[in-house]
């Protein structure tokens, strides 16, 4: 059994949104599978970005997986704070060739 709380991308756990977990479940994907784009993914911002947010894709057969996380800080009640990627969407679109040059 995997434990979702252990998925690290460059040393910070990812957290999911309310939002993206839903696009996660419609997809029939998990937190490996974003940890996977974004280890092995290109870059597919189509704009500019803010510094703190990365967007990755990968392609798969003729369908193309995006994962977007944002570097945020938690503040629990205790006082705790902690520094984590949220993934702020995940989703999949049909892969055109002259949508988009990988980088």
């Amino acid at each position: 059994m995997r434990l979702i709380f252990e998925v690290k991308f460059q040393g910070l756990r990812i957290e999911v949104t309310l939002s993206a977990s839903r696009e996660l479940v419609k997809e029939g994907k998990d937190l490996y599978d974003v940890l996977k784009i974004l280890e092995r993914g290109y870059d597919s911002s189509a704009s500019k970005r803010k510094p703190n947010i990365i967007e990755r894709s990968i392609k798969k057969g003729n369908k193309e997986y995006k994962a977007v996380v944002a570097k945020t800080e938690i503040r629990y009640p205790d006082g705790y704070v902690e520094e984590v990627w949220r993934l702020i969407h995940f989703g999949k679109i049909t892969y055109k060739k002259g949508r988009r040059k990988i980088k």
